[in-house]
């Protein structure tokens, strides 16, 4: 258990869960969460020469007094004396993170296969092997026929289904790198790096459709089909396509540049001129764009 005492709040870490306590009635933050719910964590200097402990969370949803936090950064304050000990708090809980990210077990081999010449048209092994998996293919037997040449040169098919989105019927891929939605007359598709999470909400009663979410902030694409085992199967690929790009990528997202903060600052600056935001809210989005400035 690493903790740090500051006159005004408490940090502990251990056994999985991050946990605050405030020590005196002020605007401190009273949590206790498992380090599993945070995207990352990092220590920052205020205006007042104070620390700020940050916690950027991984869903914008997670609730903060009531309000979602939006991506936007928790502050915990502490003391300036106190950043050796936050410090080393701060490494403990990013190495729990970056383990939870590492791929356990071994990966399947995922090097996109060539497209191939066949009696039925060019094929790739991925697709084939993936249509395979799928418990009913209905209507989308042309749909797969097109993916064989849609399906990039650089990416591997990992799983298909059947959905509909918004009343038009189509087909799902993942692919290493990519979600798309084949349609009779547009495909769409949405990067990897852009998805939060998947979920599946089975059917509520026989009969009934099991629902799919893409949760990509601010956005939540939701599909709707019979067969919930197919869609069981494509949130395992969209985990499985983050956990791998979480390994060969970077642990973090791209940092922006200075310009772009520097414009980010200007307009919120300009938006609690107007109103928009409130005293904590402007406070929290400061924090997180200092936070992102470059050391």
């Amino acid at each position: 258990m690493l903790e740090v005492w500051g006159r005004g709040v408490a940090i502990r870490y251990g056994n999985g869960r991050l946990v605050t306590q405030p020590l005196r009635a002020d605007d401190e933050v009273a949590l206790d969460v498992p380090v599993s719910e945070l995207h990352r964590i990092r220590v920052a200097t205020t205006d007042d020469d104070r620390i700020a402990v940050l916690l950027y969370f991984r869903s914008p949803e997670f609730p903060m007094n009531g309000v979602p936090t939006q991506r936007h950064p928790v502050p915990i304050f502490l003391e300036p004396e106190l950043r050796p000990q936050a410090t080393e708090l701060v490494r403990a809980v990013e190495g729990e993170l970056l383990e939870a990210r590492r791929l356990h077990p071994r990966r399947p081999d995922l090097t996109p296969p060539p497209l191939l010449p066949s009696p039925h048209g060019p094929m790739r092994q991925d697709v084939t092997a993936a249509a395979r998996r799928m418990r009913f293919i209905g209507h989308t037997t042309h749909l797969i026929t097109a993916l064989q040449t849609l399906a990039g040169p650089d990416e591997f098919v990992l799983e298909l289904a059947q959905a509909t989105h918004s009343g038009t019927p189509g087909l799902i891929a993942i692919t290493t790198q990519r979600f798309l939605f084949v349609g009779a007359d547009a495909v769409h598709e949405l990067p990897i790096a852009a998805i939060d999470r998947a979920e599946v909400t089975p059917p509520p009663a026989p009969r009934a459709v099991a629902t799919l979410r893409l949760r990509a902030y601010p956005t939540t694409l939701e599909f709707v089909d019979w067969v919930a085992e197919d869609f069981a199967r494509l949130a395992q690929a969209v985990q499985l396509a983050c956990d791998v790009a979480h390994v060969d990528g970077s642990i973090l997202p791209a940092r922006p540049s200075s310009a772009d903060l520097f414009a980010e600052w200007q307009l919120l600056v300009e938006r609690r001129r107007l109103g928009m935001v409130e005293d904590e809210a402007f406070q929290r989005q400061a924090f997180g764009i200092m936070g992102s400035l470059p050391s």
